[in-house]
């Protein structure tokens, strides 16, 4: 496996947005479980809790929070892929992206790319995707792909740590990030789009999304009717 496409859920999926892209590339593509990474050690009850599943007041199920790794086995210019989504981890940072990295590197990962999404004062019909890079390739490859490089302080995601120790291994990473306006509910079916052209695009396979391209049309005639309405929504945009 020498790419991996990586998600996380929680602060860095803002509007559920990375866990939509990457179910739909789970639809688009033939995908099998690979692994289960156990993230004991790397929560706390604040952040997440366990998963029960009870029945005739007996507990059935319990699910702990983990990572979930699948291999995608298509007809990729560079052999398989490997695929991550679950919890962004709440402690042990360094820990934890150090972990990622040694797994990724065992299995002859060469390239990470991650996926964000954050809220911002963009509008819905604007299309913005930014990059953050640590190399002059992965630098041209943002501005092919009309990127904008990103500038910003502030709160970190996981994926600044992940970057961090992929640097010091030795592998190439980047991270993706969706820019959805902060008015706007649940995931934005066209910058998913967007977001599936890149990965297409990186990982040498077409990834048509027309299906998500016509669900926007439709949508985004209900949202200008809803901000139509919505006098407190004009003035903020004003």
């Amino acid at each position: 496996v020498r790419k991996a496409v990586l998600g996380f859920s929680g602060w860095p999926d803002a509007g559920k947005l990375i866990q939509f892209t990457l179910d739909r590339l789970k639809m688009m593509t033939s995908n099998q479980l690979a692994a289960n990474w156990d993230l004991d050690g790397f929560w706390h009850t604040e952040a997440v809790r366990p998963q029960i599943s009870a029945q005739h007041g007996q507990i059935r199920r319990m699910e702990w929070p983990g990572y979930q790794f699948f291999l995608v086995n298509e007809d990729f210019s560079h052999g398989p892929v490997l695929l991550g989504e679950g919890l962004e981890p709440s402690l042990a940072w360094r820990t934890f992206a150090r972990q990622l990295v040694e797994l990724l590197k065992g299995w002859g990962c060469e390239q990470i790319i991650l996926l964000g999404s954050m809220l911002d004062q963009v509008l819905h019909d604007e299309i913005i995707i930014s990059c953050v890079v640590q190399d002059s390739s992965s630098y041209n490859l943002a501005l092919e792909e009309g990127c904008q490089l990103i500038a910003y302080e502030g709160p970190s995601a996981i994926h600044a740590a992940v970057m961090a120790e992929a640097k010091q291994a030795n592998i190439g990473c980047m991270s993706f990030w969706g820019h959805l306006p902060f008015y706007l509910n649940g995931p934005h079916e066209l910058i998913a789009a967007r977001l599936l052209g890149i990965l297409g695009r990186m990982l040498g396979m077409e990834l048509a999304a027309e299906e998500l391209v016509t669900a926007w049309k439709e949508r985004e005639q209900q949202i200008q009717q809803i901000v139509g309405q919505d006098k407190g929504v004009q003035q903020t945009l004003e």
